[in-house]
């Protein structure tokens, strides 16, 4: 995850990597770029997690969330604003972040709480 400054709140918050699709590019190929740009990790297999429109009323913003279990280290993130530290999160570590609201962005929340959602019921 990465810790970010968001300036339009002026807060930190520990976000997953995220960006826009661009053009000519599959939302699937947009995550695999936007993860290797943003912390330097060259994602795994990219599976679909889930689709959300966090704020529909407000936006046309459409998330396409993904789940990757593996990466492998390729480099220094390209994007060096984008965070200001990059670290691997344990899954069991996600529910307090959120309580404790060090996690906080829709684009996050959607995709770790589907996450924690599926590993309870298995």
């Amino acid at each position: 995850m990465m810790w970010r400054h968001r300036f339009i709140t002026d807060s930190w918050a520990w976000e997953l990597p995220m960006g826009l699709v661009e053009e000519g590019e599959t939302p699937e190929e947009a995550a695999a770029r936007e993860v290797l740009e943003e912390t330097g990790w060259r994602p795994g297999p990219i599976k679909p997690l889930i689709y959300a429109e966090p704020a529909n009323g407000i936006t046309d913003s459409q998330h396409h969330v993904f789940r990757v279990d593996g990466a492998t280290y390729d480099g220094p993130p390209t994007e060096k604003n984008e965070s200001d530290r990059i670290e691997w999160i344990p899954l069991s570590e996600v529910r307090g972040m959120i309580d404790r609201r060090e996690i906080v962005s829709s684009g996050s929340l959607v995709g770790l709480l589907y996450v924690l959602m599926d590993e309870a019921i298995r």
